[in-house]
């Protein structure tokens, strides 16, 4: 999720009764609501290197209680109570995973021994009337200090009421797509997708053996109607070389839908791995992984970014 969401989530928290409970509860909740994305900084190395990491042992089960731990010790500096504090920042740092699941994005839980993505696909990255709800909550209970805990507790109650709606939109909109991944022929996996401004529109993806397909679902409508398709997205002669490449194994470790291309040139090989998930059919244009090779198959470049895709 973007981190203005962790951190209305982390000031819910703390005003539901912690911020009176314990010194600095507010400061705590926030900051450990968005502690997990420190991995952002492996970013400075490059972009391989931060998809390879992002999400990763700071989201984690084993992670989570541990930075809580390290955090406090910081905190405990300010607010003279250990556990107290150590409790309110576990609670608001294990809402952090728990919120990214829920998006197509996905999680690994269970790092360092399995590194299986999980994906909730329940919300955007970005959800601008989740936040919307619990700024509103926010902002009513600084302008109504007296009603602060009642008003943050509404607040949640509508926060759960619009996730059931969600939780039902999805469940319609993984219905249609399921049933329209079974008449495809030679369907290896498929999934749903939230839109960020109409929660009424959802998106489906099936993945079979020669294509894959874009459909955009209304789920009240129960209408569907096709959006992209791309031919030929596994060709069998892609070089092992290129598989082997750091850049490509990165890309496909966290790809959910990879699609490759490969193109012959005077110099060798052009090989593309990109991640369907994220392709845009108007710029074709996608987060991928291109390696070249020369004629002997030797690696003489490679690079992971949003780029144009081999048509």
């Amino acid at each position: 999720m973007f981190n203005s969401t962790h951190t209305f989530v982390g000031l819910a928290i703390a005003r539901t009764g912690l911020d009176d409970w314990v010194p600095r509860a507010a400061i705590t909740a926030v900051i450990a609501s968005n502690f997990p994305d420190i991995d952002i900084i492996t970013a400075l190395s490059s972009t391989a290197t931060y998809l390879e990491y992002h999400r990763g042992i700071t989201h984690t089960f084993v992670g989570v209680p541990l930075l809580a731990l390290g955090f406090t010790a910081v905190m405990y500096i300010f607010s003279g109570n250990f556990w107290k504090t150590y409790l309110v920042a576990l609670i608001a740092m294990s809402t952090h995973p728990l919120l990214d699941y829920t998006n197509t994005y996905g999680l690994r839980p269970f790092l360092p021994w399995n590194p299986t993505w999980y994906y909730g696909d329940l919300l955007p990255i970005i959800d601008p009337y989740l936040d919307a709800v619990l700024f509103t909550g926010i902002l009513a209970g600084e302008l109504s200090r007296n009603n602060k805990r009642v008003i943050t507790w509404l607040c949640l109650g509508v926060v759960i009421l619009y996730l059931g709606a969600r939780l039902e939109l999805r469940s319609m909109a993984t219905s249609q797509v399921q049933t329209f991944a079974a008449r495809t022929p030679g369907t290896e996996k498929w999934g749903v997708a939230p839109q960020i401004l109409n929660p009424l529109v959802w998106e489906g993806i099936v993945q079979s053996k020669k294509q894959m397909l874009k459909v955009r679902i209304h789920p009240w409508d129960h209408l569907m109607t096709e959006t992209v398709r791309l031919e030929g997205t596994a060709p069998s002669k892609i070089p092992k070389q290129a598989l082997d490449s750091r850049w490509a194994m990165v890309l496909l470790g966290f790809a959910r839908f990879p699609v490759m291309r490969v193109r012959s040139t005077d110099f060798g090989y052009r090989i593309q791995i990109f991640d369907f998930r994220f392709y845009n059919a108007t710029t074709n244009t996608a987060l991928g992984s291109e390696i070249v090779l020369d004629r002997a198959f030797h690696i003489r470049n490679e690079t992971l970014s949003f780029q144009k895709t081999i048509e």
